[in-house]
């Protein structure tokens, strides 16, 4: 794809990433954000990105982007007391273990973390996937699997490293 070609359809898609991404976010700046990191992302992949997939792959990064930013974001829940007992007396590490599966997926390399995120994050089937990304289907398998085998071995080193 040409910087002419990419200009063009980012300027016609801008528009709607904007609304996708505020829909989500509720915030105009911050939605803001997240359309300029999903330009970045796809000026990366401009190369492997075939023309006909590329409003879907917009579409599908400024939703996980937004969704990003929101997770970045500190709770603004108020605690009150019997929320306190309760989370004393039910100690609950999903949000930690979460934490930590996600640090991790951050940590692989960009093809792979993509792959992975529009799997579990976004739902997509594999077929999607290469549709959006424009991998074909040996190439989505072997990524996959790079990413299975680096998540793996980054939990057995982080079991361990903890006490």
């Amino acid at each position: 794809m040409t910087t002419e070609e990419f200009k063009r359809h980012i300027q016609r898609l801008q528009p709607r990433l904007q609304r996708t991404a505020e829909s989500i976010i509720g915030d105009a700046d911050s939605a803001e954000d997240a359309v300029q990191e999903t330009v970045i992302a796809l000026w990366e992949q401009r190369a492997t990105t075939k023309e006909q997939n590329f409003e879907r792959l917009s579409f599908t990064i400024v939703k996980r982007r937004s969704i990003d930013l929101l997770r970045k974001r500190k709770p603004t829940v108020p605690i009150d007391a019997e929320t306190l007992l309760l989370t004393e007396t039910q100690p609950d590490d999903t949000e930690e273990r979460y934490q930590m599966a996600r640090k991790l997926v951050e940590q692989l390399p960009q093809r792979q973390r993509d792959a992975i995120l529009m799997k579990y994050e976004d739902g997509l089937s594999n077929e999607e996937i290469e549709k959006a990304t424009g991998m074909s289907r040996t190439h989505l398998y072997a990524t996959l699997s790079r990413a299975y085998t680096a998540l793996r071995n980054a939990i057995e080193q982080h079991k361990n490293e903890t006490p």
